[in-house]
């Protein structure tokens, strides 16, 4: 399996997107990686066929060659921003993930069908609509990145990285996404807030 370059790990930083974003495309044709890349929220994909300009092998969900054209990523950043932030919540894993997606209210069942970073009994705790949705997100992962952990999982016979996901309580993790929009004062509507006791997990910092 071929990874990123130095050359496309640069033009990712350059355009200022995370590696969370990017999606291993690889023996997937681009109706396949879309709409995986699409429930996943990934923005960019690699190892997939070549652009007939330059040779380019990132492209965007759309299968745009996003090095010959900069401009289909701001395209797909500003369509990606507005939605739901969400929190859910694995008792098996005792972890949280902090997620971005365009309809919660199919996220829980699309978490524990792929069995996102090997747990298959996610549940949405806490949901919040914004026309920043995607900032929101980003800002909150930052904060709490003191708690993260990453796991290989497989997905449609391919393996991933799961992002977003964090050894520590409910609450903390609520707590930093109302920082996260309180700060910059983002307008805001709560979708959704349940009872999470049984979510009030350790707070593990990575070592």
């Amino acid at each position: 399996m071929a990874e990123l370059t130095s050359e496309q790990i640069r033009f990712l930083k350059e355009q200022k997107i995370h590696l969370k974003f990017v999606f291993n495309a690889q023996g997937l044709s681009k109706t396949d990686y879309r709409v995986i890349m699409k429930e996943l929220n990934k923005m960019i994909a690699f190892n997939v066929t070549p652009c007939k300009k330059e040779g380019h092998t990132l492209r965007t969900r759309s299968g745009h060659c996003c090095q010959c054209d900069t401009a289909k990523i701001a395209f797909q950043k500003r369509n990606d921003s507005a939605g739901i932030v969400y929190i859910a919540g694995s008792l098996t894993g005792e972890v949280v993930k902090i997620g971005f997606s365009k309809a919660v209210e199919i996220r829980t069942e699309s978490l524990n069908r792929t069995k996102y970073a090997g747990f298959n009994d996610w549940k949405i705790l806490f949901a919040l609509k914004s026309i920043d949705a995607g900032k929101i997100e980003t800002k909150s992962n930052s904060l709490l990145h003191e708690y993260a952990f990453s796991l290989d999982y497989e997905h449609d016979g391919h393996w991933q990285d799961s992002h977003e996901t964090y050894h520590c309580a409910y609450s903390k993790a609520k707590g930093f996404v109302e920082k996260a929009y309180k700060t910059e004062k983002y307008s805001i509507e709560i979708e959704l807030n349940s009872p999470t006791e049984k979510y009030e997990f350790r707070n593990l910092k990575k070592v």
